[in-house]
C-alpha cells in the first residue's frame, strides 16, 4: 500500500543515511570525517555476534547470540546501503532465525520442565540417575509409567512375554525360576533389561527367565521397552548415562547374590546355583529368541552384540548351541544367519532335501 510504501523509504532513508562519528578527535583522522549508518553497524554486529557465539560453550547462549546476528543481517540485507534489497541472504538468514529461535524455544521448555519435577521425581535422580542431566532424566520419566503391587502380587510369570523394563523405587521383589527363590530385586534394581548393559537394544517382547512376586508393598517405575530403545537411539547422552545406571545395577546384583550365600540364606546351595545356571540360560535364549524371530537376515551388528553378550557372561559353545536349539535353530543356520524351514512340498518331491529360505 501507499502508506506501507511510505515507511518504508522514511525508514530506508533513516537507517541508511551517512552519520560522522564526532568522539575521534580530528588530528586522529587526519582532518577526514568517519562516515557510518546504521544499517552498516547492523552488519558489522552480525558477523561479531556470530564471532562471539563461536567461542562460547553455552547451548542456550550460543543459539540466542545466533538469533541477534541474523536478525542484524536481516537488517542489512534488506536495508542494504546501495538501495536493493539482497534477497538470497536475507532468506538464508531468516530461515537460520526460524531454526535457531525452535531450538532455543525446545531449551526453555525443557528448563520449564525440569523446574517442574516433583519432590519424588528429583529423590529418583539423586539415587540412581546422578550421572543424567535433569533434562534427559524428564525426557525418560514422560515415558514412564508408575506402578503399585501390594505384597505377594505377580508381577512377571515364569516364560511370560514381557514388554517391560522396571526398575524397583520402593520394597522388593523376589525372583523365582521353577518355585525356587533365587534373588532379590531392591530399591534402584532394574527387571528385565535384557542385555541392554551391553548394549543389546532388544524391542518388542522378551520372554521371562523367572517369576517375579513382590514382597510387600512395592512401586516400580515402567518403560515400554520398544519406547525406551527408539529414546534412546535419539538422545545419545541419555543413553550414555542410562548405560552406566544399568552397568552399576549390574555389580549390585552381584553383589548381593553372594550376600545371599555369605550370609546362610540360601538353605540348599546346590540346588540354588542349578537354578541360577538354568535361568541364565534360559535368558540368553530369550534374547536369542526376540533376535531370531526378526523378518530380516541376522545382521553384522545382531551378531557383535550376542558375541559381546557371550564373552562379558562367559556363555560356551554348548550353551549357545543348546539356546539356539530351544529357539527351534541350528549352528549352522545361525552361521548362515537364516533359518531354513523344509516344507511338505520339498519333502515330497524327488528332492527332497532342498530348503528354502524364511526371513
Amino acid at each position: 500500500s501507499e502508506k506501507g510504501n511510505e515507511i518504508r523509504s522514511n525508514a530506508r532513508n533513516w537507517l541508511t543515511e551517512a552519520r560522522c562519528v564526532k568522539f575521534i578527535p580530528v588530528w586522529m583522522t587526519r582532518g577526514r570525517a568517519i562516515e557510518y549508518s546504521i544499517t552498516e553497524l547492523a552488519g558489522h554486529a552480525s558477523f561479531i555476534l556470530v564471532a562471539v557465539s563461536y567461542a562460547t560453550d553455552d547451548f542456550l547462549l550460543l543459539r540466542t547470540l545466533a538469533v541477534a546476528g541474523s536478525s542484524s543481517m536481516l537488517i542489512f540485507t534488506y536495508f542494504h546501503p546501495h538501495g536493493r534489497v539482497l534477497w538470497l541472504p536475507f532468506r538464508w538468514n531468516l530461515l537460520f532465525i526460524i531454526i535457531n529461535s525452535y531450538r532455543i524455544g525446545r531449551v526453555l521448555w525443557d528448563k520449564w520442565e525440569v523446574r517442574n519435577l516433583r519432590e519424588e521425581e528429583l529423590k529418583l535422580h539423586h539415587d540412581h540417575f546422578q550421572l543424567m542431566d535433569l533434562v534427559d532424566f524428564t525426557k525418560l520419566l514422560k515415558i514412564g509409567e508408575i506402578e503399585t503391587f501390594d505384597d505377594c502380587e505377580l508381577v512377571v510369570d515364569q516364560g511370560e512375554e514381557n514388554r517391560s523394563i522396571r526398575l524397583v523405587l520402593s520394597g522388593q521383589l523376589d525372583v523365582f525360576r521353577d518355585g525356587t527363590y533365587t534373588y532379590t530385586l531392591e530399591e534402584g534394581n532394574f527387571m528385565s533389561e535384557a542385555g541392554l548393559h551391553i548394549g543389546m537394544r532388544l524391542t518388542g517382547s522378551v520372554e521371562s527367565s523367572g517369576g517375579v512376586v513382590s514382597r510387600g508393598k512395592c512401586r516400580c517405575i515402567k518403560w515400554d521397552r520398544t519406547k525406551l530403545m527408539e529414546l534412546l537411539d535419539i538422545e545419545k547422552d541419555l543413553r550414555r548415562s542410562f548405560l552406566s545406571a544399568l552397568s552399576w545395577d549390574i555389580i549390585g546384583k552381584l553383589k548381593g547374590q553372594r550376600r545371599l550365600l555369605m550370609n546362610g540364606k540360601v538353605k540348599f546351595a546346590e540346588q540354588w546355583t542349578e537354578k541360577r545356571n538354568s535361568q541364565s540360560d534360559h535368558r540368553y535364549a530369550s534374547l536369542l529368541k526376540n533376535i531370531l524371530s526378526r523378518p530380516e537376515v541376522l545382521s553384522p551388528r545382531s551378531r557383535y552384540e550376542i558375541d559381546n553378550y557371550r564373552a562379558v557372561h562367559h556363555i560356551d559353545d554348548a550353551q549357545h548351541e543348546y539356546a539356539l536349539s530351544l529357539c527351534g535353530w541350528s549352528l549352522e543356520e545361525f552361521a548362515s544367519g537364516q533359518k531354513l524351514i523344509n516344507t511338505p512340498q520339498n519333502l515330497n518331491s524327488s528332492n527332497w532335501g532342498t530348503t528354502i529360505f524364511s526371513w
